[in-house]
């Protein structure tokens, strides 16, 4: 029973073929700023997408795709290395530096891509909703306690509006990501 949870778990084929699309543009630039040739660093993108959908039952979730798939590119950008002879390998401590320095910037691009479509929907939301969820965290709103007396309502009533308002949030700012991500 747990090894079919195991197996429901990890990431098909198509769906690597999808993240690996996704994020095509940063793990493209990661190789190309270590082996400093396009053509090459196509060839490398290339055996990092084939190697990854060969090994996507290593994948257990979407969140770690990235550091994996980069972990990938590491591997063939040194054996791409050894092969060509004609550079200086990168040493592996600055080939790590350029991972965590990637790894960084996806995290930054990732988290104001979240926080503009954040906006985006609160922007959307009822005047009365948007309100509700500024005092919530507003530091200086007294706690749910404090708005649920202002409105004559129950602390429940107030945490089960905040929990719908925020379920709303939450879809709406997933469909703007996906939908940028098909752009």
């Amino acid at each position: 029973m747990q090894a079919d949870t195991e197996m429901s778990k990890r990431i098909s084929q198509s769906e690597i073929g999808r993240l690996l699309m996704q994020h095509r543009t940063g793990l493209y630039a990661f190789i190309l700023a270590c082996v400093r040739n396009h053509a090459d660093a196509e060839d490398v993108l290339q055996s990092v997408s084939m190697a990854a959908i060969a090994a996507h039952d290593q994948l257990q979730d979407e969140a770690g795709f990235l550091p994996w798939a980069r972990e990938i590119a590491r591997r063939r950008i040194l054996e791409w290395q050894r092969k060509k002879l004609r550079l200086r390998p990168l040493d592996p401590d600055t080939l790590q530096r350029l991972i965590e320095a990637a790894d960084h910037v996806e995290r930054q691009r990732s988290s104001s891509d979240e926080q503009s479509a954040l906006m985006e929907c609160l922007d959307q939301l009822p005047d009365q909703s948007r309100r509700l969820i500024a005092r919530r965290y507003d530091p200086h709103s007294g706690g749910i306690a404090e708005i649920a007396q202002q409105q004559n309502q129950t602390v429940q009533a107030v945490y089960a509006r905040i929990k719908r308002i925020k379920a709303i949030l939450r879809d709406c700012v997933q469909r703007r990501l996906a939908m940028e991500t098909r752009s």
